[in-house]
């Protein structure tokens, strides 16, 4: 009787790789999407109010104005410490802000800190940061896809029979002790051994004298015991 089979599919390690790379791919980008969803919440729903401008100052070539919201913006949401806000703008905008003493806004009426000045210098670090670490994610789950058979070992199987065809599908069973059976693609073969593909994992097998009826790329099944 069969014992219990810890390596049934060799290919739960890979389906465990994937989901980890999609995590954190969606950890990286979750602060994008957010501000990208909020923007275009603002494009939708927000309204123009007119602010009242309390500062401006020019900080190495780079022009800010501070605006108040009005009262009537969000009613009580907002306490008085939390109505000014700073925003990086055109030269051309500052000048006309403080010359008027006001600048237009648009604001989410739910979500004052989300607003929008007409002139309004949007940075692209943030953008540029996402896109370097999706690239740089995305070329290491490449590499360590591509180079998956060097960093897993070797297995290494005596046949205790002929090998088989089979349908495709990755297989590692455990029956009992070392006795395993293992199906996966042909990828070479050689008067005494075939080597298969199992999930991306190389099993060499040795024939020791038993019949091998299976051609290259083909799915093959084979019993015996694990050596290596």
């Amino acid at each position: 009787m069969s014992s219990s089979t810890p390596e049934r599919r060799a290919g739960g390690g890979g389906r465990l790789g994937l989901l980890l790379v999609a995590v954190v791919l969606l950890m990286v980008n979750l602060p994008l999407a957010h501000s990208t969803w909020l923007r275009w919440q603002l494009e939708r729903s927000g309204v123009e109010v007119t602010a009242r401008v309390v500062a401006d100052t020019v900080q190495d070539g780079r022009s800010y104005v501070g605006f108040e919201l009005p009262d009537d913006v969000a009613g009580e949401q907002l306490d008085d410490d939390d109505r000014g806000w700073t925003v990086e703008v055109t030269e051309d905008v500052r000048e006309q802000a403080v010359a008027a003493g006001e600048i237009e806004v648009r604001v989410l009426p739910e979500r004052p800190s989300s607003y929008s000045v007409e002139g309004e210098v949007r940075g692209s670090g943030a953008l540029v940061v996402t896109l370097v670490a999706d690239l740089l994610l995305l070329a290491g789950g490449l590499l360590l896809w591509r180079y998956r058979q060097r960093i897993r070992p070797e297995l290494r199987l005596v046949a205790h029979g002929d090998v088989e065809r089979c349908p495709p599908g990755a297989v590692l069973d455990r029956l009992e002790g070392d006795e395993y059976v293992v199906a996966g693609e042909v990828e070479s073969i050689a008067d005494d051994r075939v080597v298969l593909q199992v999930a991306g994992r190389r099993v060499v097998v040795e024939l020791a004298g038993h019949h091998n009826p299976v051609g290259h790329q083909q799915s093959a099944r084979v019993r015996g015991r694990m050596v290596g």
